[in-house]
């Protein structure tokens, strides 16, 4: 990998890392909004935020830069159980992005890889949160595109 194609999946990594920061914060405020039978997929989500988080950190210190720690607070307003799984649906969307720039940024197959299954994670999580919601049809044809 060039140098400049290294640099730009640090950066890349260092957005995901970021992102994957509000995502665990993001579900731990919408999930005090959903309900019981709602509430356990988005305990699963944030499981799985914090194992992408974590290996993503990883893959930054790789290429021997510090991963950013998370915010304090952020910004996230939610009134009810449709503004939480729209919250979700957001964060997901967020992260299919940042995945399949990753998938694009490099040549390395180990970063391909976590891009790609953060992309997939990613789709799926929010197809659900989109079922939920209600919306038709609950999938996107190519996530990570808008």
């Amino acid at each position: 990998m060039t140098a400049e194609r290294e640099q730009h999946a640090a950066e890349v990594l260092e957005a995901l890392v970021e992102a994957e920061h509000a995502a665990l914060y993001g579900y731990g405020v919408l999930g005090a909004r959903l309900d019981d039978a709602t509430r356990p997929a988005a305990q699963a989500a944030a499981t799985a935020h914090r194992a992408g988080r974590d290996r993503t950190a990883a893959a930054l210190r790789d290429l021997g830069a510090e991963p950013p720690a998370a915010e304090v607070a952020y910004e996230v307003v939610v009134g009810g159980q449709q503004d939480a799984l729209a919250l979700a649906v957001r964060l997901e969307e967020g992260l299919a992005v940042l995945s399949r720039d990753l998938v694009g940024s490099t040549d390395d197959v180990a970063l391909r890889r976590l891009g790609l299954d953060g992309l997939v994670g990613a789709a799926v999580r929010a197809a659900s949160w989109r079922e939920l919601l209600g919306r038709r049809p609950p999938t996107v044809a190519l996530p990570g595109t808008a």
